[in-house]
């Protein structure tokens, strides 16, 4: 049977109106709302308007899951995916990441909710590229077994910061923006926080290759 043909049975199985009740957050643990412990069992959206940082703040998160010796996967939603050396760079251990090529905004919830259902997985990061539109159905479902399985999503998407977050599902959306030149400084900037411990904006250094700076 064909990864395709997998997923298509796995999504039939789970109507799409099958309802789960709000989960009551969790405080987060101290060290900010954007430490890998913090997003442990909820869902987060990091928000960019065009190439900003984003990238590299995440393989901060991924790194951070790693060293805890937590399995990490990353769904590819679109034909783009990261350039292996920037990962490697910021200290993600790449022969341990595993990549999984969806294609477009359906089989890439299909393979979240897979992936989460495992059990198996520390963090899970969904490449989100273009305009989703996704029903809380399908990200209540997913919420719900990343809590059971203590696992964190990361929804990396391409918006403006006044644009609304994925759904109602998503407990902690940050928007991430540059803020210098030369350095090279972004600052991301924690727009919704169910959790009620939003933390001031945070500013990050990265270095590109020369000239892109």
């Amino acid at each position: 049977m064909t990864a395709r043909a997998v997923l298509e049975t796995i999504r039939g199985s789970i109507p799409d109106t099958a309802i789960f009740p709000a989960v009551r957050l969790r405080p987060a643990p101290a060290g900010g709302s954007w430490a890998f412990a913090s997003l442990v069992g909820i869902l987060a959206e990091i928000s960019e308007e065009a190439p900003s940082g984003a990238l590299s703040f995440v393989a901060e998160v991924i790194a951070e899951a790693q060293r805890r010796g937590e399995p990490v996967a990353w769904v590819a939603g679109s034909d783009s995916i990261f350039f292996p050396p920037d990962l490697s760079r910021r200290g993600v251990d790449l022969a341990a990441l595993a990549v999984i090529r969806a294609g477009g905004q359906d089989d890439s919830l299909v393979a979240t909710e897979w992936l989460a259902r495992s059990a198996a997985l520390g963090l899970v990061i969904v490449d989100c590229e273009g305009s989703w539109n996704v029903n809380d159905a399908a990200l209540g479902r997913i919420q719900k077994l990343a809590e059971r399985g203590q696992c964190a999503v990361v929804f990396l998407t391409r918006k403006l910061a006044s644009d609304p977050s994925l759904g109602s599902r998503i407990a902690l959306r940050g928007c991430i923006s540059r803020c210098g030149a030369d350095p090279f400084l972004i600052e991301l900037r924690t727009a919704k926080d169910k959790r009620s411990n939003s933390s001031s904006p945070q500013r990050r250094q990265y270095h590109g290759p020369p000239g892109m700076h």
